[in-house]
């Protein structure tokens, strides 16, 4: 998939309350229409306040309805590794989830999704988040880190815009985030290619 193939996609984000889920939809959702795509989210708040589930399902182009079915994402944005075990059902064969994790999924787990051609990319988001001063970045550091990839197809200088419209106090800090996201996948990908 790429940036000209952005026409069309289907995203989960979950996570738990506190953790940005809600400013990672909104993100995407503006970058989409940034890029003159139809996009449209719903969003499942829970427990939110007290740490409970949040997911938000975002369509971008062919949309007929804000919710995305089991077994039809192309992406799912894991912000906490149990939420992202939770959504797995969400992804279809050849789909992609990208993951905040400091060891992946369980290497069970992701041999059953590789067997439908599911890939499982994961980083320590929120260890990254916090050595660039805070861990509420932890949200764009993981799109960056998806970004990188041919699976997201969220071109990075839409992106870099439309986080370049937040207030100054957490522009600089999100745009570092979404870098510093980017600068790993490639590195990983470098290194995996090296292999």
């Amino acid at each position: 998939m790429s940036a000209s193939e952005l026409r069309e996609l289907r995203v989960v984000i979950a996570g738990i309350g506190g953790q940005g889920v809600i400013f990672a939809t909104r993100l995407l959702t503006r970058t989409a229409i940034r890029l003159g795509l139809p996009a449209m989210a719903a969003e499942s708040h829970g427990m939110s306040q007290r740490g409970g589930s949040v997911v938000s399902h975002l369509k971008v182009g062919g949309i007929q309805s804000p919710l995305i079915r089991r077994g039809t994402a192309d992406v799912v944005l894991g912000l906490d590794k149990n939420e992202a075990l939770r959504s797995l059902v969400f992804l279809k064969a050849g789909g992609a989830a990208f993951v905040n994790s400091d060891e992946g999924l369980s290497s069970e787990v992701e041999r059953q999704l590789e067997t439908r051609g599911i890939r499982v990319h994961w980083l320590p988001a929120s260890q990254t988040a916090i050595d660039l001063g805070s861990v509420a970045v932890a949200n764009v550091v993981l799109i960056g880190f998806a970004s990188a990839h041919p699976t997201f197809p969220f071109p990075e200088q839409s992106l870099q815009e439309t986080l370049s419209e937040a207030p100054p106090r957490s522009r600089n800090l999100n745009l570092q985030a979404l870098d510093m996201g980017r600068e790993i996948a490639f590195s990983a990908l470098t290194q995996a290619a090296g292999s």
